[in-house]
């Protein structure tokens, strides 16, 4: 009986597994590759959770077909910078403060450390399930960044699948690390932007000591503030970059003196006035990684009769607010012609994904490079353009399935793939 029992658990498992990667073909959907190429009526054969072909041939004989007919098909759309989906990194220990008075560590106390999480990366600290406001927006792909502190763990590529199928999440689980001139909250130093960059110039400048042998404790010491400096060996050492939040001109031109004196490359990630700096970005090529929660547009509207005069926010402000907000907004198509590296990225922020990306093609943005931003650009940036960014042979099969084209308003994500593994379907009769 136990024989007989295993034997049918076996059978079962075997057949969720071939249900997860199960081979189909999209059939007679506009198909958008990705690169700029364009076919009006495709067949794009998926197995083993990769493209095997993309033609005009009929499906394979065999192969569920899914009718694309009249529908528009594209690459899973990438996320360039997400701060959503990975766990809060612990404050750091206040125990076992040194008494100055008796003895001067080589070393920063630890409990000075506020904001500095580099020892704590984002790809074993993923903390979501199913991402739904993601893959609603057609998103399948993610770089993910820790949301606190002034320097952050290292960043991971992934896949935006199910807690179940983490295996295949990961693509790259050491991509730069995460910088910001915010303190990490909390009391105490550093309590403004003179404190974070001073401590964050510290805390730069021993990690570059300890990767270059300096004795900054002993040998087998293993505190955190150690692991913390040597985390960061990477980044100091040129071998990876830093994604800076960085929205303002000025701090844009503050971080090129700190990653001239610390020898690391950086990208922008916000990047609200990086269309004033085009110029400097394009002399180092530094990628813009855009992202969508900055430009709310601000209302030109009177306040109501009833408002307390003290509370009246005078109509010339508005007007001004709105025409600085316009000029921003008219940036972003000269950031995507200018030929810096720029891709989109949500923040905290999906569910305005194509929303905010329709808005900036009707201020300007063209939709061929807008589409680019979402697609091939950002697995360039993030070195995953062997594996997605286009629909190709051999890459992997995240694709989207939209009833239009993405840039029209009316037109719905009806369904997406990540990595072969289906995450939105139509909903059956019923809704259910």
């Amino acid at each position: 009986m136990r024989t007989y029992s295993l034997a049918l658990l076996a059978l079962g498992l075997a057949s969720a597994a071939h249900a997860q990667s199960a081979d189909f073909a999209i059939t007679g959907a506009k198909v958008y590759i990705g690169d700029g190429k364009v076919l009006d009526s495709a067949t794009v054969v998926v197995k083993n959770g990769k493209i095997d072909s993309v033609s005009t041939d009929a499906a394979p004989a065999g192969l569920t077909a899914i009718d694309g007919k009249g529908k528009v098909l594209y690459p899973g759309f990438i996320d360039a910078y997400s701060t959503r989906l990975t766990k809060t990194p612990p404050n750091p220990s206040t125990d076992g403060k040194p008494d100055i008075g008796v003895e001067a560590p080589p070393y920063m106390w630890i409990g000075n450390h506020k904001g500095i999480y580099s020892d704590f990366p984002s790809a074993p600290n993923l903390d979501f399930d199913k991402d739904t406001s993601a893959w609603d927006s057609g998103i399948t792909a993610a770089l993910v960044i820790p949301r606190q502190g002034s320097i952050r763990g290292a960043g991971a590529v992934i896949n935006i699948l199910p807690a179940a199928e983490k295996d295949a999440r990961v693509l790259d689980d050491s991509f730069g690390f995460g910088m910001s001139y915010r303190n990490g909250g909390g009391e105490g130093y550093p309590s403004n932007i003179l404190g974070v960059i001073a401590l964050m110039r510290q805390t730069l400048a021993d990690a570059k000591s300890l990767a270059e042998g300096a004795n900054l404790a002993k040998p087998d010491d293993k505190t955190p503030w150690k692991k913390a400096l040597e985390d960061l060996k990477p980044l100091v050492t040129g071998q990876k970059p830093a994604v800076f939040e960085l929205n303002m001109d000025r701090e844009i031109a503050r971080t090129f003196h700190i990653a001239d004196e610390f020898g690391f490359k950086f990208m922008v990630a916000g990047g609200r006035d990086a269309y004033k700096m085009i110029p400097d970005l394009k002399a180092r090529q530094i990628p813009i990684l855009y992202t969508l929660d900055n430009l709310i547009e601000p209302s030109v509207e009177p306040d109501k009769a009833d408002t307390d005069p003290a509370d009246v926010t005078p109509i010339e402000y508005k007007k001004e607010r709105h025409d600085r907000w316009e000029e921003q907004i008219n940036g972003i198509a000269d950031i995507a012609k200018s030929g810096l590296p720029f891709a989109f990225g949500t923040s905290s922020a999906p569910a305005q994904y194509l929303e905010s990306i329709r808005g900036f093609i009707k201020h300007g943005l063209d939709k061929d490079l807008a589409l680019r931003a979402m697609t091939i650009n950002p697995a360039t940036i993030l070195g995953v353009q062997s594996k997605l960014g286009t629909i190709e042979t051999g890459k992997l099969a995240s694709l989207v399935l939209m009833s239009g084209e993405f840039t029209d308003e009316k037109s719905k994500v009806e369904r997406v793939w990540v990595a072969g593994k289906p995450v939105v379907e139509p909903k059956k009769e019923g809704g259910k």
